[in-house]
């Protein structure tokens, strides 16, 4: 009888529009956010997961190489991409977008923890799209910045990518949900 009542009063506190129900949802999102990369990792590790995944990647790493080497024309004349999706300034091969540098993973873990978030329906359609391109626009971000520090210096390449790159992912993924709270309590958006 007890754990009924804990477990609605529980539920009571997460719907409440206050900072101890707004610190309950980031933990709830934080919560589905890791369980969807241990169920991602087992979906990519399936044969059917990667046949869906990989032309994802693929499509993905096109328009994010391209959009970069567009970007960055005026600053490097020089600069193109290959078929590989490899960059090149100066004729030098400087850094690939591999599959797992696209921003697809995060964009699946940010759509579940949308699907699973304490708000309406209508509100979880308003967001979809754009959390998704939230999240495009943070893997953009993270290779266009990484292509001059590839370039220039090499040796600082593996920090920037693990380190920052991550920072900058989190600051993003952080931007969707504070947005998704803005949206759950604003009246506009019903």
């Amino acid at each position: 009888m007890q754990l009924r009542t804990g477990r609605k009063q529980l539920l009571t506190w997460i719907k409440e529009d206050s900072l101890r129900g707004e610190g309950l949802r980031f933990v709830l999102f934080l919560c589905i956010y890791s369980l969807v990369r241990y169920l991602e990792l087992l979906f990519y590790s399936a044969p059917f997961g990667q046949a869906l995944l990989n032309p994802l990647h693929e499509d993905l790493s096109y328009f994010i190489s391209h959009i970069c080497c567009f970007l960055l024309k005026g600053l490097y004349p020089d600069i193109h991409t290959s078929v590989n999706h490899i960059i090149f300034l100066a004729d030098k091969a400087t850094i690939q977008l591999l599959p797992g540098c696209t921003g697809l993973g995060h964009m699946i873990r940010v759509g579940f923890a949308l699907l699973l978030y304490p708000m309406s329906w209508v509100k979880k359609c308003y967001l979809f799209f754009p959390s998704l391109l939230i999240i495009l626009f943070a893997a953009t971000i993270h290779f266009l910045l990484l292509i001059p520090i590839a370039f220039y210096y090499p040796n600082s390449f593996a920090l920037a990518h693990d380190y920052f790159a991550k920072l900058l992912f989190f600051g993003f993924i952080f931007l969707c949900w504070m947005i998704w709270e803005r949206c759950r309590s604003d009246e506009v958006i019903k």
